[in-house]
């Protein structure tokens, strides 16, 4: 899996930066208490050396369909596209649903709450579609707009769910969320975590079904509003 940056956003050494240090939030951050028990999130960024570049990133201009939905991008977005439902340069091959909008607040190490219990959950992996392991390429991808007026970080570990289900030993009946968060507590070499930088007027387009995701607001002073919309995204 790649991220396929849109030049018009600037170097990848201003949008991303790398850590293999994931971290219990309970144990190393203050006022954790709305958080689940097992909550982790990545720690000590830096910038990419060049090999890593060349690993996790490339142009935008060079993403296909043949990368099918094996694929993240961050591009910039016209605030119209969210009345048009026109991502250019993404497509849908699905009807797009329009999910609710969210405005978070820079108080917090992340901001993903949990629909059920009301805790934030750190990395995760969503569950909008409910495909099992084998299936979960079928799934949906999301895209997510900042409008600001602060900026976001995304976290994205670069292992797909796959991948981490056959490291441990994945049993039929385990339900993905919880295979990702087996393989990131018993994982024993370092896991890649990239961070992207999500400035105002620009989106992402994640798997967001594959791969274990979080976010959180920059600024200590600000907040961002983020909308999100689900489909099968493609840029043809």
């Amino acid at each position: 899996m790649k991220i396929f940056l849109d030049p018009r956003l600037g170097s990848v050494h201003e949008l991303i930066t790398y850590s293999d240090t994931l971290v219990s939030v309970h144990e190393n951050y203050s006022n954790t208490e709305d958080y689940r028990p097992n909550a982790k999130l990545p720690v000590d960024f830096r910038k990419l050396d060049e090999r890593e570049v060349n690993q996790y990133t490339d142009s935008l201009d060079e993403l296909s369909l043949d990368d099918e939905l094996n694929f993240a991008a961050i591009f910039p977005c016209d605030p119209q596209s969210d009345q048009t439902l026109d991502f250019s340069p993404f497509v849908s091959l699905s009807p797009i649903n329009v999910l609710n909008p969210s405005v978070d607040h820079a108080n917090s190490p992340s901001i993903t709450l949990d629909r059920v219990s009301g805790f934030r959950l750190g990395l995760h992996l969503d569950t909008w579609d409910e495909h099992d392991i084998d299936s979960r390429w079928k799934s949906r991808n999301r895209i997510v707009v900042n409008r600001g007026p602060a900026d976001r970080y995304v976290y994205l570990v670069m292992v797909p769910i796959e991948e981490m289900a056959q490291s441990i030993g994945q049993l039929k009946d385990i339900h993905p969320c919880e295979v990702a968060d087996t393989y990131l507590a018993r994982a024993e070499t370092p896991i890649p975590t990239l961070r992207l930088l999500q400035r105002p007027d620009v989106a992402y387009v994640i798997s967001t079904e594959r791969i274990v995701h979080d976010a959180c607001v920059c600024s200590r002073l600000n907040q961002a509003e983020s909308r999100h919309y689900l489909g099968h995204f493609v840029k043809p």
